[in-house]
């Protein structure tokens, strides 16, 4: 499209012609959806934020100043986007590893006063208990013990880490059961 022709396209939306703006995401969706993917490696999270950079600059198309490149406007607000993105991304990295260490040290600390109240069995218990487990659930649970990084364990498993955190809260859970089962 022409300079001329993306302007016609903008002042036939802002008339109300809201389909029209499906002409501009047909010609600008390729170097959009490239340029967030080449930034935001997951498909899905990368697809996602282009649909909301195509609704932001829907919802924002009263505040284009005509005469200046729409295309720099529209992959100003994808980067805005994809920058959003990594800080949600960081922010939910910290509060899940805020609350892994929060469970560990729990668990950690409720385990280290089962020791003390049953002695030198305790190990051996905690052992049996593990064994006890699904295989997914001891999979991750003997990768923490051997302090590897999450990220690995989740691609072991073919999942995310945020799931492998999910399937240790649930392990020390049945782990803290099963223990305190044989101290009783």
């Amino acid at each position: 499209m022409t300079g001329d022709e993306i302007t016609d396209a903008i002042q036939r939306v802002l008339a109300g012609n809201s389909a029209e703006f499906s002409v501009l995401v047909r010609e600008f969706s390729l170097p959009v959806r490239s340029f967030i993917h080449a930034r935001v490696r997951n498909a899905e999270d990368a697809e996602d934020l282009a649909q909301e950079s195509f609704i932001a600059a829907f919802r924002g198309l009263a505040k284009f100043e005509i005469g200046q490149s729409f295309e720099a406007w529209l992959m100003g607000i994808a980067r805005h986007r994809v920058q959003g993105h990594f800080r949600e991304e960081w922010r939910r990295h910290r509060t899940s590893e805020k609350f892994r260490e929060e469970c560990l040290v729990r668990i950690g600390s409720e385990l280290d006063g089962m020791q003390q109240d049953a002695g030198n069995d305790a190990l051996k218990r905690l052992m049996d208990c593990v064994e006890k487990l699904p295989e997914r659930m001891r999979q991750v649970i003997r990768a923490r013990m051997r302090a590897e990084d999450g990220t690995k364990t989740a691609n072991l498993l073919n999942t995310t880490r945020g799931a492998i955190y999910m399937i240790q809260l649930r392990a020390n859970s049945l782990l803290k059961d099963c223990m305190m089962k044989g101290t009783q």
